[in-house]
């Protein structure tokens, strides 16, 4: 994985809360994840959580991204409960990733972390996102961080209310930056398709998700 454009600027960027908008398929969530996990190989015990606003949205959303473009083919991370059910994915150097949503939150906020990415964070509320904050408290990483992702939605929206109070760094990600989408001089053939797919839609989709 070669990160670059908006992906870039989050692998390099250390502020306490960031989030990738931008429309669907410019790679944020595969960004997103690949931090998370470049973290817990860098620095031994670290621990992460990943959510979403239900627990049952995970399991055919990010933890297939994860499980199947993040993690090498063969990793022992991999093995152990199947991903419906999934809590906990160890590694062999100690860190960790506990997967829940915010429908059963007593789950995952009684434990402290490192780094927190809630994929969707368009789905929660400001509460919620305040509440993982406070979870940013383990202490094995030289910088505790909330990473998330979204589609741009309406200006009154709390995600962008709290950017414009520079409380959020928000970067806006683009197709460009997919390597899937974007071959570095043109689209390749798997974006072309999806682009395509994108401008056949209309009204406010088009404008969140083109």
């Amino acid at each position: 994985y070669k990160a670059r454009g908006a992906a870039l600027e989050l692998w390099t960027d250390r502020s306490p809360e960031i989030v990738l908008s931008g429309p669907a398929g410019t790679g944020k969530s595969r960004a997103n994840l690949e931090k998370v996990h470049a973290c817990l190989l860098r620095w031994p015990g670290a621990r992460a959580l990943i959510v979403r606003k239900t627990r049952e949205s995970l399991s055919e959303t990010a933890l297939v991204t994860y499980e199947s473009k993040v993690l090498p083919e063969g990793s022992p991370i991999k093995e152990g409960a199947q991903r419906r059910v999934r809590q906990v994915y160890s590694y062999p150097n100690g860190s960790t990733i506990v997967v829940g949503g915010m429908d059963k939150a007593t789950k995952i906020m009684s434990t402290e972390y490192d780094i927190i990415y809630p994929q969707e964070a368009i789905e929660l509320t400001e509460n919620d996102w305040e509440s993982l904050t406070t979870r940013l408290r383990n202490g094995v990483m030289p910088f505790q961080q909330i990473i998330g992702d979204t589609n741009p939605d309406a200006p009154s929206h709390w995600l962008k209310k709290r950017a414009d109070a520079g409380r959020l760094k928000m970067i806006e990600s683009r197709h460009e930056d997919n390597p899937i989408m974007w071959a570095g001089d043109d689209w390749t053939e798997s974006g072309r398709k999806y682009i395509a797919k994108l401008d056949a839609l209309t009204g406010v989709r088009y404008l969140r998700l083109r």
